[in-house]
């Protein structure tokens, strides 16, 4: 039998999906270290690989997309067999940071030869090298895009590498045969393609994960799919048609089965695909992952730990989360060049980290546990194990769980989570983390023994911005209390430059405002909180006198005319319903917010003048939680949630309205809301005030 019947023979067996180890075969003319193995996956979710004794290393940053393309499907095709020499890819310059720093010592690097200045030069020293030991190339149709996703599936089957038409007689020159060209099958349209794929390829490929990636992506994480036979497909939610086909792929795999690359759009996709009981591991843009799911796995990570604070009146506590951890490709690059800053480690920080790379990158994510600063921390990014925001049931204790188990695995004691508030509950009890940070406003809470609290701003990409909003923030602190404050940081826009820099203006303001900023990391933040609120109540005094002062340019305060004069309900009262009745003695407004999955708000357009300073105001009671929302007419400014009771609670916040604010009181003019923080409040409204500050007048 020759080597060529047997490398078939096996890839006929290994085809099916990769479920178990196979049995080590001899081939004729190899070497038992040589010897080609299945791939496997790991003892929980990931497909990994054996480790190599050798990498073997060529550039192709510079190279064209088909270039990169045949180099990373050859580079899968070759890695997969799992030989004791693996091919390295230089496809960005943190290539080769990560070759001194995440390879083990005892793997040897040593470099393709070939002409740079050919720019063919690395593809053919690879065909060379490696072309007699794949099976062939599959050739795309340069009229259809999406068979770039149908071929790279069909090569990882197949055990192939592939090739645009234009490099059909350079792979041949080689020895290497077409098995397939998609030019004759003359498909067209998204939909039809992958129509055909699913017929046809579909049942082949393995249910350990899924691959979406963008057709014009044409290298990276391609090395991966064709070594782990996935299906590689890319769909969106947003199509009617793509829809239907999308949900029947996902039903391909098993519930909580992976996700790798990426989705055409982020929040109906990653909505989509987690209500069919998935998560995205986003990972478009990491290359070389037949190398570092090669990569021996540690038993567990550790990081240092946090103790609370005794937190005091007039101070505020302020945890930086730093975003888009979950995104292995941004850990990979981004989050490389940003702990080369030279700020970096001066402030506490959270990094959110992608918690799975512990397993399918785990020397990626070592490296950053051997070099976190002592005043920080690593945590996942959303929403634990993967990115999911719309798992429910059975599917979402699972995901939960899963979650769990990996942040233990990583020592990891907050979790930056993107699911629904209705979510809370089952992540907690299933998951069973110290804390959760909510993507969204919420009160401090518990839930078992887990800590449940709301990050304090979104995405905040400018210095100037997250400044600002920390001061807006600081000013709604209630007297004689702490004030707790988790900004989500933009990776992509702010680095520890920004973050320290924010950070030393905060506190030359503080000492001039009389209040006193301190840095800690979200668990460290939602431990303090833990201490302090088990002798506190959350939010401001209850049973707040009425409060009505004089200046107050709103007509109808508390709705004690009788009406809701002045006050509009958002998405035309379809969500809730506001009136005006007595409550505990007084006149209010009484709004009844039913539970429509979207955030809903009540608001009023006070005749405000640009470039003026004032103080806003609002009492609510009620049950759930609920806060005040000043919409100065360029962005919101948002008092913490409060968790609202049967008496007054007062919220306020003094400010200048912005000289470029639009006018009037209508559309997108200046506006006091109070809005719903998680659940259906029915909420209280009286003595809602805006008044001027006629010292500067």
């Amino acid at each position: 039998m020759s080597k060529q019947s047997v490398k078939i023979t096996l890839s006929t067996m290994l085809a099916a999906g990769l479920v178990a180890v196979a049995p080590t075969i001899a081939l004729a003319g190899v070497q038992p270290s040589q010897q080609v193995k299945a791939a496997t996956p790991d003892s929980n979710l990931w497909i990994k690989f054996a480790k190599p004794k050798q990498l073997v290393t060529a550039d192709i940053q510079n190279a064209s997309a088909d270039v990169q393309l045949a180099a990373t499907t050859l580079q899968g095709a070759y890695n997969q067999q799992q030989r004791s020499s693996r091919i390295y890819l230089f496809q960005r310059p943190e290539d080769e940071f990560w070759l001194k720093n995440a390879v083990p010592k005892d793997v040897k690097v040593k470099s393709l030869s070939y002409s740079s200045t050919d720019p063919n030069g690395a593809l053919e020293a690879l065909l060379k090298q490696y072309g007699k030991d794949i099976k062939g190339a599959i050739i795309t149709d340069p009229n259809n895009q999406d068979t770039v996703n149908v071929a790279t599936t069909m090569a990882g089957i197949d055990d192939a590498m592939v090739i645009t038409p234009s490099q059909e007689s350079l792979v041949e020159s080689y020895g290497i045969k077409i098995l397939h060209d998609f030019r004759n099958d003359h498909l067209t349209g998204t939909v039809a393609t992958y129509e055909w794929a699913v017929q046809n390829l579909l049942p082949k490929t393995t249910t350990k994960d899924l691959v979406m990636l963008d057709p014009t992506n044409e290298g990276y994480i391609r090395d991966y799919a064709v070594a782990t036979k996935s299906f590689v497909f890319f769909l969106t939610s947003t199509d009617a048609d793509q829809k239907a086909l999308m949900d029947e792929i996902l039903q391909h795999t098993p519930a909580n089965t992976p996700i790798m690359g990426y989705i055409p759009n982020e929040g109906p996709d990653v909505a989509e695909l987690s209500s069919q009981g998935h998560f995205l591991n986003a990972s478009d843009f990491l290359d070389n992952e037949t190398v570092w799911a090669s990569m021996p796995s540690p038993p567990r990570l550790v990081q240092r730990k946090h103790p609370a604070l005794d937190a005091k009146a007039n101070t505020v506590y302020v945890a930086f989360m730093v975003s888009d951890g979950d995104n292995a490709q941004y850990v990979q690059h981004r989050m490389q060049n940003l702990w080369q800053d030279p700020d970096f480690g001066k402030v506490p920080v959270g990094w959110t980290i992608a918690p799975g790379m512990i397993d399918f990158a785990p020397t990626l994510i070592s490296y950053y546990y051997q070099h976190l600063p002592k005043n920080s921390e690593l945590l996942p990014g959303p929403s634990g194990i993967g990115y999911a925001t719309a798992e429910t049931g059975s599917n979402l204790a699972q995901f939960a769980k899963l979650s769990g188990d990996i942040m233990r695995r990583d020592d990891m004691s907050t979790v930056d989570y993107w699911g629904s508030a209705d979510a809370l509950d089952t992540f907690a009890k299933a998951s069973g983390v110290p804390s959760i940070s909510f993507d969204g406003p919420l009160a401090y809470e518990t839930d078992g023994n887990s800590v449940l609290y709301g990050q304090t701003s979104g995405y905040i990409s400018s210095a100037s911005s997250l400044l600002n909003t920390i001061e807006q923030q600081a000013t709604t602190e209630q007297p004689g209390q702490p004030l707790f404050l988790e900004p989500l940081i933009d990776a992509w826009n702010l680095t520890p430059t920004d973050i320290y820099n924010v950070a030393q203006q905060l506190v030359a303001s503080g000492k001039q405002s009389g209040k006193n900023y301190v840095f800690v990391t979200p668990s460290q933040l939602a431990s303090t909180m833990k201490d302090y609120y088990s002798t506190h109540t959350t939010g401001p005094s209850s049973g707040d006198a009425p409060y009505n002062p004089p200046g107050n340019i709103i007509s109808n305060p508390s709705g004690e005319d009788g009406t809701t004069n002045g006050w509009t309900v958002a998405y035309n009262g379809q969500y809730s319903t506001l009136t005006s009745t007595q409550y505990d003695g007084s006149s209010a407004l009484e709004w009844q917010v039913q539970d429509s999955g979207s955030q809903d708000w009540v608001s009023y357009y006070p005749p405000v003048q640009n470039g003026k300073t004032y103080t806003f105001s609002v009492q609510v009671a009620g049950s759930g939680q609920a806060f005040m929302d000043v919409w100065d007419g360029t962005e919101d400014i948002q008092t913490i949630p409060v968790k609202l009771s049967s008496g007054f609670q007062t919220l306020t916040w003094t400010g200048t309205i912005p000289a470029n604010a639009p006018g009037g009181q209508n559309g997108s003019a200046p506006q006091l809301q109070v809005r719903e923080a998680v659940g259906s409040p029915t909420v209280y409204i009286r003595d809602a005030s805006v008044v001027p500050d006629n010292s500067n007048s």
